[in-house]
């Protein structure tokens, strides 16, 4: 009896061992059309975002800019030693028209960009004239939506208004009116309305956001019909 379980002990302390040896052997490649070993997904390292060090400069106000609709939204400042692009988002064009005025000495803080076009950039994050000091932060929610106002305009195209990535947005009428189409409406209103072709055009007058400044006067069309010759177009 004493014999058997010692034969029976072996046996097992035999099979344990080749457990042990198949489970250190590696993977064996699967054959066609087999499925391979599954990888457990292991800890994933954490996700570090990018801290983007502020820089000062102390010039003078020369010029404001403005965006394609003439809306406040950048200035040059004269350094001394250079002349540099100042951006900010257009909802602080009030506060910085107030606090810089052209002539003014301002210290700005902010960050060097370059735009997909490979322009440089200097986009603002504060403004610092004195004691006043204009900080970029995001606009507040208007408590009441503006009613849209129509409006019917007629005139002659003189020029295609295009962004900075050289897509056309719109056209100008010899009223300096801006007529804002759809990008994907744009392609199809040169062929349909060329330059010095007089046009008609319904739709809505596109107000001034909440601290914004124009800079010039003009009045801003978001187009919804085009008649051309006689032949309407829905915008859509």
């Amino acid at each position: 009896m004493k014999r058997k379980h010692q034969i029976s002990f072996l046996l097992l302390v035999v099979g344990l061992a080749g457990t042990f040896t198949a489970q250190a052997q590696p993977p064996v490649a699967p054959g066609p059309g087999k499925p391979g070993p599954i990888a457990l997904a292991g800890p994933r390292p954490p996700q570090t975002s990018s801290i983007v060090a502020l820089t000062s400069l102390s010039g003078t106000v020369q010029q404001f800019t403005a965006n394609d609709e003439s809306v406040l939204n950048g200035f040059t400042l004269n350094t001394g030693s250079q002349t540099v692009a100042v951006e900010f988002p257009p909802h602080l064009g009030q506060a910085i028209q107030a606090a810089g005025k052209t002539g003014s000495k301002v210290t700005v803080s902010g960050v060097s960009d370059t735009t997909p076009e490979g322009t440089t950039m200097f986009r603002l994050v504060s403004l610092t004239n004195g004691n006043t000091v204009v900080t970029d932060t995001p606009p507040a929610a208007p408590a009441v939506l503006p009613t849209p106002t129509p409006i019917s305009v007629k005139g002659k195209v003189v020029e295609y208004q295009v962004d900075r990535q050289g897509q056309v947005n719109g056209l100008r009428l010899s009223d300096q009116t801006l007529v804002r189409v759809p990008p994907h409406v744009a392609g199809q209103l040169v062929s349909i309305a060329p330059k010095e072709s007089t046009i008609s055009v319904e739709g809505y007058v596109h107000p001034v956001g909440e601290g914004q400044v124009r800079l010039s006067k003009q009045t801003v069309v978001e187009a919804t019909q085009i008649t051309v010759n006689g032949k309407s177009f829905l915008v859509r």
